[in-house]
Order: structure tokens, then sequence, then C-alpha cells
């Protein structure tokens, strides 16, 4: 974990993602709905349509305390 900005951050695999994660992408915190989080039989699991490398790639998850 570290804290940037006064938020802590955690590296997290994007199958650990789910429905109201709070998460960094390109810099800027998101909340995570439904309709963000798809299944792709080729790419398989793609986050606001990024599959981070095909899963090799960490995803930044913001902790709320």
């Amino acid at each position: 974990m570290a804290i940037i900005n006064g938020l802590t951050i955690e590296t997290t695999h994007i199958k650990d993602i789910k429905v109201g994660d709070i998460v960094l992408s390109h810099g800027v915190e998101k909340t995570v709905t439904a309709k963000d989080i798809k299944e792709d039989s080729f790419m398989g699991r793609t986050l606001f349509g990024d599959s981070y490398c095909l899963g090799y790639l960490a995803v930044l998850k913001v902790v709320k305390k």
C-alpha cells in the first residue's frame, strides 16, 4: 500500500475489482459501476474498456478508511 495525496492506494488484480470500488484510471478517481466491468472471450475482463495488459498490470484501488 502507498499513500498518494492523502489517499491510500492498493495494487489489485483486475479480477478482484467489484462494483462500488474506487480506482485510479489515468490519474483520475473513478467509481466502478456494473457497466464499467465487461467480460470478453478474447481480452478477458476489461475495466473502463482497458484490459490492464490482459491482467498482468495491477489496478490501483483507492482504500477508504
